[in-house]
């Protein structure tokens, strides 16, 4: 029986599951040799009303409140604390170093911070050049004691700032805080830091109306209930991974947090935790059908019911093999992005049939594609992708970005009417076309559209041709200007060990598939392709070791 989500805030809804059943599982984190640690739903409730009300006497009202943390049980208590206190939570990429932790404090103007054993390392090396750090007051969530090089960055930051340690506010522990009056449906919730088209990361701004509505969705779409346990692998700073803890916890579920991206370790978490659905990003899949794991629906694996391929797309021969590969495993596309989530979805009763296809709005979104006039695309015309309904951001943190035209999204909506409630509508930037029966088919980035010899060319057309070449396991194409002005393609390419492969051979097979302007000028053998923290590519690291390498001939790159 499908479980219904009511408008209620997250909190409230955890708060009523440890009611119904305080010792169901909420939270199990995988550790190294196989142990899962479990949070049940009581433990999580006690530590999220500590939270609440240390965030409500410490943050200005509506203040966001920045987690420089991990996934872990007690993270997931510190947004749920965040969300019942009215503070809008923002999880910090894992990855972000002092710049980039300092441009979000200066960002989101806060006072007061969470952070855990990890982040204390961070902070610790960071905090000599970036002097908002001692500024802040922070949370610190580890217990019990920290020890080692923890305790030892803990008790630095403690020299430099004002820091609380959750294990000494003990008079929180049986208390419970009314949700303030600024406290509504369309108040922020959540901040999610993205990079835009110039690479700068731009806060994103989630109405509590829109967090709830998103959740609702797809509890509905995958057909979500208190019995399913859904495999996390992808960080809690990217709308994927974030929603999909939302909407175990909202369902009364068990959210199973894994830190390897290993098949081998996703397989054997599916068996060990009874996983029933996965979302990944394009990558995960790739390699788990380059090293030739399979699910087993039939035996130990026969728990799990879907995943996901979201963040991205496999190219055409993958989603191919991808389906062989899940054996019998529901597969659902989705299509989105941080400041328009959940676009489309296709699901998996249509997945042979339009297999390259992103699918048909979500339920409460519209898309449409539309010409550079704003007028809307025939079917089978290109244009750019347009998103209105529900997933839509509030606008942008930094308000001076919406009035930069044309790279703010958030515009008027041009089909604003009766049949268009929304008097807003996101430019995704995204091109593509929808067909006759209203399923999107996405051709790549306006950004990253190029022009070779008066063509215009998408790379991720190329990367999916090179993707078909033998022993070929990995490619990104990209767009290169060089010192003439000009933009060539280059491609970077991973190929299996032991191949006999070359960049000649490579330009030779794609001569035969592709007209002569879309055929890389460069073919670089990589190492390895380098991925951001939540799975995609990252391009300008490939084009950064490219020019660092010094020739503009090179056949190799090691990363």
């Amino acid at each position: 029986m499908l479980c219904e989500v009511p408008m209620q805030h997250l909190s409230e809804l955890v708060t009523r599951h440890a009611q119904w059943s305080e010792s169901k599982v909420a939270v199990s984190k995988w550790r190294p040799g196989g142990v899962f640690v479990e949070a049940s739903y009581g433990a999580l409730l006690r530590k999220a009303r500590r939270l609440a009300a240390l965030f409500a006497r410490l943050a200005p009202p509506a203040a966001i409140v920045p987690m420089v943390t991990g996934r872990s049980a007690d993270s997931i208590a510190a947004m749920l604390g965040a969300i019942a206190a009215a503070r809008p939570f923002c999880f910090l990429n894992t990855k972000y170093r002092g710049p980039q932790i300092a441009a979000v404090l200066d960002a989101t103007g806060s006072a007061l911070g969470v952070v855990d054993a990890a982040g204390l390392v961070t902070l610790r090396s960071a905090r000599r050049d970036h002097p908002q750090i001692a500024r802040m007051t922070w949370v610190v969530l580890e217990e019990p004691a920290l020890a080692g090089i923890y305790a030892e960055a803990a008790e630095d930051l403690r020299r430099a700032a004002n820091v609380i340690f959750l294990c000494d506010e003990h008079e929180c522990a049986d208390t419970w805080i009314e949700r303030p009056p600024h406290a509504g449906a369309n108040a922020a919730a959540a901040c999610l830091f993205t990079s835009g088209s110039t690479g700068q990361p731009k806060g994103v701004l989630i109405s509590e109306a829109d967090v709830m509505g998103r959740v609702a969705a797809e509890v509905n779409w995958y057909s979500l209930t208190q019995e399913d346990v859904l495999l996390n692998i992808l960080p809690f700073s990217f709308d994927v991974g974030l929603n999909q803890l939302m909407t175990a916890l909202a369902v009364g579920g068990e959210i199973v947090l894994l830190d390897s991206w290993l098949p081998a370790d996703i397989l054997a978490t599916v068996e060990r935790r009874r996983v029933t659905g996965i979302s990944a990003v394009p990558s995960i899949w790739q390699d788990m059908i380059n090293g030739g794991v399979h699910f087993d629906k039939g035996g130990r694996h026969a728990s799990l019911r879907y995943i996901t391929i979201s963040g991205g797309s496999l190219s055409p021969e993958y989603l191919q093999r991808l389906s062989s590969f899940m054996g019998g495993v529901a597969i659902f596309k989705t299509y989105g992005q941080t400041e328009a989530f959940r676009a489309t979805s296709l699901r998996p009763e249509e997945y042979d049939k339009k297999l390259e296809s992103v699918g048909r709005p979500f339920p409460g979104v519209r898309v449409y594609v539309v010409r550079d006039n704003c007028t809307r695309c025939e079917a089978g015309e290109g244009g750019e992708v347009v998103h209105t309904g529900l997933g839509m951001m509030m606008g942008y943190l930094d308000s001076r970005e919406a009035g930069t035209v044309p790279e703010n999204k958030l515009r008027a909506n041009p089909f604003y009417g009766d049949d268009d409630p929304s008097p807003l509508a996101i430019f995704t930037g995204d091109m593509g076309y929808l067909d006759e029966d209203g399923y999107l088919f996405l051709r790549g980035r306006r950004d990253s559209m190029v022009k070779v010899m008066g063509n215009r060319v998408y790379p991720q057309e190329v990367t999916n041709q090179v993707l078909t070449v033998p022993d070929v396991r990995e490619a990104v194409v990209a767009g290169v200007t060089g010192e003439d002005g000009q933009t060539n393609l280059v491609a970077f390419v991973r190929v299996s060990s032991g191949s006999n492969l070359t960049p000649g051979m490579v330009r030779k097979m794609l001569n035969a598939k592709l007209p002569t302007f879309m055929v890389p000028k460069e073919i670089v053998f990589v190492d390895r392709v380098p991925y951001t923290a939540s799975g995609k590519p990252d391009h300008g690291k490939l084009v950064e070791g490219l020019a660092a390498n010094g020739s503009r001939a090179a056949t190799a790159l090691t990363l």
